[in-house]
Parts: C-alpha cells; structure tokens; sequence
C-alpha cells in the first residue's frame, strides 16, 4: 500500500477509478486536471466526492507534498506537472503500475498489440467465465484497472487490455501471461518514433520470469523479433499450418501444441468474420488454456462470440445495404483489415485526428473491392492528396460524419457495404472513438427510422 498523500493527474476514466479506489483505501488524494473545477463539477458530483482539492496545470503546485502522482496513461512523458514532479523526486505510476503492486499476487493475463487486443481480450474473459466465472476484464477497457481490481481475490483471474501508454509508464508490472497480438505503426506522434513505440508495446515481457508465458503472433516479424531475448517461455499462433510450438490452422482445424496436439474446432465453427478474427480467436485460446480453461468451455464462447461494439460491428440494412461500425480502426492496418474482412463493394468512410501515419498502404488496399471514399477530420486533406497521388480518385470530402454517412448511403446499391473505419483517431472531433460510433449508428439508425425497415 502506498503510504503518503497521491496526486491524480488527469480526471478521465483511469483517474475517476483511481480516485474512487484511494477513497475507499483510506488513501488522501488531489487532482491536477487542464480542464477547471466547473468543468470538472459534474463529474465530482456523480461520484460523491464534489469536496476534492482541484488545481489546474497551470497552477504552482507544491509537489514536495506528494508520495507518488499517479498519472493518466495518455499524458505525454515531457509535461511541465510530470517534470515538476522529477524535480521533486515524487514518484510517476500509472494505474496499471498502482493496481498491480496492490492486487495481492492475484493470476494476471496482459494483452497488447496494434491492433485485436480489445476483441482478443474481451474472448480470454468470456473464456475464463464460461469456464470458472472468475474473470476480471480491465485495463485498456472497463471502468479503470484500480477500481477494477479493488475486490480482485487470489482465486480471480485478471485479464488486462494494456495500451503502449500504459506500458511505456509501468516498472514492476508482470502478468503471468503476456500476448502480443501484433505491432504495426501506431501513435507515433505521442512516442515521437516507431522504434519508441515497439519499445513500449515490448514492455509487457519487461519483468517476466522463467514461470511465465509469453504469446506472439508467429506471422508479424516485428513481434517475434522483439521477443527473441525474454525469459519467459515463448508460444506462438499462426493462422498457417506452420506446426509451432503454441497453436495453428490445419486444413481448416484449429490444433493446440502445447504438450501434444489437441484439437479444438474447425474454423467455420467461428461466427465472428475475417482472418484477423481468426487471429484474435487463436491467441485467446492460447492465453486461456495456459490459464486453466478446458476446451468445452472454449469452444462454446467460439460459436457464440459476436463481436465487440465498434470492432467490425454489423449494425443495420437500409434498402439492402450494410452498414458496419468499425470506430475503434483507429490506424490503417486496422482498417485495411476490416476493408478485407468483405468480399462485397465497401464505401468507406476515413478520417480523424492525425497519429503520424502515412496513407500510402491504405489507400492501395482500397483499389480492390472499394467502390467509393467519404473523408472527414483533420486529416481530410492528407488522406484525399495521397489518393490522388496513387490513383484513387472516387473519393469526396466532407466536414461531418452524417455527410460522409449520407454520401455513402446514396451512392451505394443493393447488397454493398457502407463501412465506418477512419484510420485516425477520434479526437479532432470527440471525446473517444466510442462517441464516434455511437454517432455514426445514431445516423444509420435514423434511415433505418425513414425507411420503415
């Protein structure tokens, strides 16, 4: 238990947990936030702790009062509160960092990756739970790891969404069982370089020992050369029928190969679509196996899983037309994985806030069964230049999503796909890519209201 006053810095989602899990520990604690105490009022209010000392970061603030800050994953290392801080000699965690030192030793999974860790995260819980019910699913996703975690018993199973800004700040954290489901380029702009931002996603094996695991997708290069030198046991997944030591594809047979072969299902057993699916799928079963779960158990949520909202997420026809929610491809190579998860024409809708990517791959991937493109955000511009430069020209910008909505919708026939999955981030335009989403079916929702459907 850390001892001394706390400072949160940062009053979203991670913050708000931390707060409620300091109050509950007994644990004295302020807030520094850009935004000012009206602003933060309501939020205050809605938790019952509308007495909290608040200061802005533009406030002085006398850190010599502070044991540790505990500091939102998405705040840059090189802020002004975060220097005054070293300056100080006051300690910089996170929450992942606090609720693993506090959580009693419990049996941590920890998932990362570029892209499929909420929907391989969110199938390792369901595996657990059809299996023993004991899963708690946090980190990256849910309400905030320290509240998450507050109940957690030595007999519960954490299972950890770890993003590369929770990882970049962690120093002890050691889960049990890492995954890595893949690394592309990502969030270059917060890790200033791709080698920066390897570097953190690689932290997850940082304090793995002998006893551990670790899961890597046997067919991304960068991951498997990133983990030659750990020490923990290495398993891989493939979705060829390459026999690794992990888990494999054998003429449409998903086989364990951890001890001895051990067949599981076919793959057309699972109903979620795509082969990055399939990946996410091969990696939970891995991760959960090692965890304990039995195959029964694992095969039941295979043929059940639907998917995660926002991940690739089917939500209407309108007059034969397929609208799809994929807000959370937030990069291109998860967008040009959700554009080849569907044999069908696609409309696709892109744009956002600008991570430090390049277009270029994205736009060739959209040269196959891509009829159209409907651009928005900050990157409006960027986007459509690198279109024009490689070839691309059925394109249109737009200032708001329901026009790129509405656009798509129009020029799209009878059995083709309309197709949200910006490429970019969200935050040009909204808080996070879950209001992003919610927008873009609130709009579908609507034509499926005026059409009677």
């Amino acid at each position: 238990m850390t001892k001394g006053k706390i400072l949160i810095y940062g009053l979203g989602i991670s913050g708000i947990s931390a707060l409620k899990r300091l109050k509950a520990d007994g644990i004295k604690a302020d807030i520094v936030d850009r935004k000012t105490r009206e602003e933060l009022k309501p939020i205050l209010v809605d938790i019952g702790m509308s007495d909290m000392k608040i200061y802005s970061t533009d406030d002085s603030l006398d850190m010599s009062q502070y044991a540790v800050v505990i500091k939102s994953p998405g705040i840059p290392n090189d802020d002004p509160v975060l220097d005054a801080a070293r300056n100080s000699n006051v300690e910089i965690i996170n929450d992942v960092e606090y609720a693993y030192r506090n959580c009693d030793g419990s049996f941590i999974i920890g998932i990362t990756g570029t892209n499929g860790k909420t929907t391989t995260t969110t199938i390792i819980g369901e595996m657990i739970n059809q299996w023993k019910g004991n899963a708690v699913v946090t980190g990256n996703i849910g309400s905030g790891i320290m509240w998450d975690f507050k109940d957690m018993g030595s007999e519960d199973i954490g299972v950890v969404e770890l993003s590369s800004f929770q990882l970049d700040g962690v120093v002890e954290f050691r889960p049990n069982i890492s995954v890595i489901t893949n690394i592309s380029p990502d969030h270059i702009s917060w890790h200033k370089t791709y080698e920066n931002y390897i570097e953190a996603k690689l932290k997850i094996t940082a304090n793995q020992t002998e006893d551990d695991y670790c899961i890597i997708n046997y067919d991304n290069e960068i991951s498997k050369s990133g983990v030659e030198d750990v020490k923990c046991k290495k398993l891989y997944f493939t979705t060829t029928d390459e026999e690794v030591e992990g888990i494999y594809v054998n003429q449409g047979r998903i086989v364990l190969n951890i001890v001895e072969p051990e067949y599981v299902c076919d793959t057309d057993q699972i109903f979620i679509p795509g082969l990055h699916n399939l990946e996410n799928c091969l990696a939970a079963i891995l991760a959960s196996r090692l965890a304990g779960a039995d195959i029964e158990s694992i095969r039941t949520v295979l043929e059940s899983f639907r998917g995660v909202e926002h991940r690739l997420e089917y939500v209407a026809d309108v007059e034969g037309i397929s609208f799809y929610n994929d807000s959370k491809g937030t990069n291109t190579d998860a967008s040009i994985k959700a554009i080849n998860s569907f044999e069908s024409p696609v409309h696709i809708i892109l744009g956002g806030m600008d991570k430090g990517e390049e277009f270029k791959l994205l736009v060739e991937n959209l040269k196959g069964n891509v009829k159209t493109a409907s651009i928005f955000g900050e990157t409006k511009h960027k986007i459509a230049e690198t279109m024009k430069e490689n070839g691309f020209l059925d394109y249109e910008i737009y200032d708001t999503l329901k026009e790129c909505v509405m656009s798509s919708y129009n020029k799209a026939a009878h059995g083709e796909i309309v197709l949200l999955s910006p490429a970019c981030a969200s935050w040009d335009m909204y808080d996070n890519y879950m209001v992003r989403g919610r927008e873009f079916k609130s709009i579908v929702f609507d034509l499926v209201d005026k059409n009677g459907e």
